[in-house]
């Protein structure tokens, strides 16, 4: 069980200059019983480089997707964890990586839900726009006067703290007779399932066209307010079910300013 919900879990490389990274993250990774790499748009792969660094760990290299953007990357996801230590204009709720393992893990279960941890370009990190995509930022607490971790040390430290939290869970059902004791602890709401950033998007792009309808945005482009709106839509981690009842409430206000254009 403890390896099935692994495997639902990717890593994510956003524009990976340096192939050696590659090879090393692939490493970090199999190591601790993960077996998903993505790469969006990297400068160099496949590279000797990135298979001398893997030691051992091609089979990740092998079965590695690489995408044209992050969209692409995480389409399907239905949690997105995006790696930072830089603070934005526009918080995000932040966990450590203990933190963070705890909430990937109870987020997977009997349903098909997957997860994403995204880690920026090895100069720069995240962009806003791409930190946007995701749930919750993971903030390792790093020495604040030298806090510089390379590309593959970051992976290690997440990918480490996945496999502790499993290799926990997989005791306490041992001990507990339990078939899965995430589920046992999770509410209703969690055990539905999860809306995938797609079906995310589509809400929020129909929110912003009702908005701008009832000129409630004045900004063009609404970047600010449309941030904010996303992040609070992020927190609530909602269902497909109430996904389709926020769309429906929209489409009913759409309906009436259809029908009724010159209300007040």
């Amino acid at each position: 069980m403890v390896s099935e919900l692994l495997n639902q879990i990717r890593v994510v490389l956003v524009e990976p200059t340096h192939p050696g990274n590659i090879g090393a993250v692939a490493r970090s990774i199999k190591t601790m019983g993960l077996s998903r790499l993505v790469l969006v748009n990297p400068k160099k792969f496949p590279h000797y480089e990135a298979t001398k660094r893997a030691a051992g760990a091609e089979s990740v290299l092998d079965e590695t997707v690489v995408v044209a953007s992050v969209d692409d990357a995480v389409a399907d996801c239905t949690l997105i964890l995006g790696t930072s230590v830089r603070d934005r204009e526009v918080t995000w709720p932040t966990q450590d990586p203990r933190e963070s393992a705890v909430k990937m893990l109870n987020h997977l279960g009997e349903v098909d839900h997957q997860v994403a941890i995204l880690f920026g370009r090895e100069s720069s990190g995240l962009t806003n726009s791409e930190l946007d995509l995701c749930q919750s930022q993971i903030r390792i607490p790093a020495n604040a006067d030298y806090s510089s971790l390379n590309l593959a040390s970051a992976v290690q430290i997440i990918a480490y703290e996945l496999r502790m939290q499993s290799l926990a869970m997989q005791a306490q059902e041992k001990c507990n007779g339990l078939t899965n004791d995430v589920m046992n602890e999770k509410g209703v709401k969690e055990r539905q399932q999860a809306a995938n950033k797609m079906q995310r998007d589509g809400h929020i792009q129909h929110l912003q066209s009702i908005l701008e309808a009832l000129d409630f945005i004045k900004a063009k482009p609404p970047t600010m307010l449309m941030r904010k709106l996303t992040r609070l839509y992020n927190k609530a981690d909602l269902t497909i079910e109430e996904i389709q009842i926020l769309r429906g409430i929209l489409t009913a206000v759409e309906s009436y300013i259809k029908t009724n254009p010159n209300s007040e």
